[in-house]
């Protein structure tokens, strides 16, 4: 069995496909069009590196992104990148996943932002039709998630579903090759598939507990941002308590800025949107304050960088086209009208 998962891992036309797959939207990196132009020969270095047992991670590219926030990214190069998509699609991510809870919504087939934001709708409403529009809410968050996990809870918690010795073995090597901060034995990086499995993983037997131990029946998580609806704000209370302790068991803790217990009729602040329960219980999902006003300054700027000559108008476009395709996931027909008003004035002479 373990010689059929590494040639069904390794098969030349499994990797070719994964670099098919993992050139999509970035062609226009030179690395990636250099990659994909000797694509022939690449896969078949890299099949005859994993076959051999040769096979080595390249050094990552590190670089800072601001947008929504301010992140550091840990890029992985494109041989690695192949690799880790064709062992992920392959055999990783069908016994990983599988002990993953339904409303653990983030990196998974068929999930996303989009499926984390329609169960907390679907959360609210069902609770709205059991209890109304009185009760309380407990929003969690880790701080410095993935900065923070120590490369001994990952390889533990993605472990445990991994009965292939050859595979487990190239995971844990992955989770070890994130080694650029103080400490060389904690943190990973955003850019890869596999540290994203290994990060739902760590905290999965957390999402038992919430809903097994605990008992939370409207509950939801998108990485590490969740959050537990209940009527009973001294049941929160105590799961806060075990929630605390289950993190630290993990090595991590609890953000105390973003981690509260606050009424329902308040609203949810939950992946950009504000989820509020009206008392008819229809939920309003409105765009966050203060994402709008980032938008404003944003487009301000890159309209003044375009009369310098410093930017193209075509890619200012693009960029608030993409905006208005995330603001349009919520009730905001109006702000668009008045984003579009705002827009038009920053071209008039």
């Amino acid at each position: 069995m373990t010689d059929e998962i590494k040639e069904m891992i390794c098969d030349f036309g499994n990797l070719y496909r994964s670099m098919y797959h993992c050139k999509k939207n970035v062609l226009w990196k030179d690395s990636v069009a250099g990659y994909v132009k000797n694509g022939l020969v690449n896969c078949h270095l890299l099949r005859k590196g994993l076959i051999n047992g040769t096979y080595k991670i390249d050094k990552y590219n590190l670089f800072t992104i601001y947008e929504p926030k301010k992140r550091e990214i840990v890029s992985t190069r494109m041989k690695d990148r192949v690799f880790q998509r064709s062992l992920t699609d392959h055999y990783l991510y069908d016994v990983v996943a599988k002990s993953f809870i339904y409303d653990n919504g983030a990196c998974q087939i068929g999930k996303g932002t989009d499926f984390a934001r329609d169960r907390l709708n679907c959360h609210m409403q069902r609770y709205f039709r059991k209890y109304g529009t009185e009760g309380w809410v407990l929003s969690c968050d880790i701080k410095n998630y993935f900065g923070s996990t120590p490369h001994k809870t990952a390889k533990e918690r993605v472990g445990i579903n991994i009965d292939n010795e050859w595979a487990k073995s190239h995971v844990f090597k992955i989770i070890d090759s994130f080694n650029q901060g103080d400490d060389p034995d904690v943190g990973m990086g955003l850019g890869s598939q596999i540290t994203q499995l290994a990060q739902l993983s760590v905290l999965s037997g957390m999402d038992h507990l919430i809903k097994e131990d605990l008992g939370i029946k409207y509950y939801v998580r998108y990485m590490d941002d969740f959050h537990l609806i209940h009527q009973d704000k001294e049941l929160l209370k105590h799961c806060m308590v075990e929630i605390e302790k289950k993190v630290n068991e993990l090595g991590l803790s609890l953000n105390g800025k973003k981690t509260h217990i606050y009424p329902l009729k308040q609203g949810i602040k939950f992946l950009g949107f504000r989820f509020l329960l009206s008392d008819t219980g229809k939920i309003i999902r409105l765009l966050r304050k203060e994402n709008v006003s980032h938008e404003r300054r944003k487009l301000k700027r890159m309209a003044g960088l375009v009369k310098e000559g410093k930017m193209t108008k075509a890619h200012v476009d693009e960029c608030y086209n993409s905006w208005k395709a995330h603001a349009s996931k919520g009730d905001t027909y109006k702000l668009l009208q008045n984003m579009d008003r705002f827009y038009k004035t920053l071209w008039k002479e």
